[in-house]
């Protein structure tokens, strides 16, 4: 499997099509949980440090359910809207079990991350940096994986892949402006 992931990290256009060959929905579950998981996971522990764990992984937890789900809509909505603009959509569920596994680069960038935290001070900066790597490196793994986009013309593609990043922009936002939301109602 290390190579498969090593493929979709690095040679994406022959790694996804590996892996729509045979999909399997609990491996690319299992994925995602373990690279958004331990992003996420270094992330809550530096914002929450003064929490108690149950708390920590808690919060975790919500994250992980809220982008697992928002990940599965956005897939089902980019998979319709590829077929609206004319490309052969394919099968949902390979797409579907292919976008787990577009997760993996946070999992590269969590070392990163690790050493911002163990470091401190300035070296927090690298955080942020690398939930942005992570977020271009996820968006351009999502782009290669919907590769109907090069089965249409320029224009219908370039709709696709702008309302991609807006439908993106939703899955990555939305929860933190829910967040914000929630935590300034029960303070006010």
């Amino acid at each position: 499997m290390r190579r498969k992931s090593f493929d979709v990290l690095f040679a994406p256009k022959q790694g996804m099509a590996e892996l729509a060959k045979k999909p399997t929905m609990w491996r690319s579950l299992f994925y995602f949980i373990i690279s958004a998981g331990a992003f996420l996971g270094v992330i809550t522990n530096v914002i929450l440090a003064e929490q108690p764990l149950a708390v920590r992984f808690a919060v975790l937890a919500g994250i992980l359910t809220v982008k697992i789900v928002a990940l599965a809509c956005y897939g089902c909505f980019l998979h319709g809207l590829s077929d609206i603009c004319g490309a052969p959509g394919g099968d949902i569920r390979s797409f579907l079990c292919i976008l787990g596994f577009t997760a993996l680069p946070y999992l590269v960038l969590t070392p990163v991350a690790l050493l911002g935290v163990r470091f401190g001070g300035l070296w927090l900066s690298l955080i942020p940096a690398a939930a942005l790597a992570g977020l271009v490196w996820w968006f351009f793994l999502i782009t290669r994986a919907l590769q109907v986009v090069y089965l249409v013309s320029f224009f219908r593609a370039a709709a696709v892949v702008a309302f991609s990043i807006f439908l993106l922009s939703l899955v990555v936002m939305m929860p933190a402006y829910l967040a914000a939301k929630m935590l300034l109602f029960s303070l006010g």
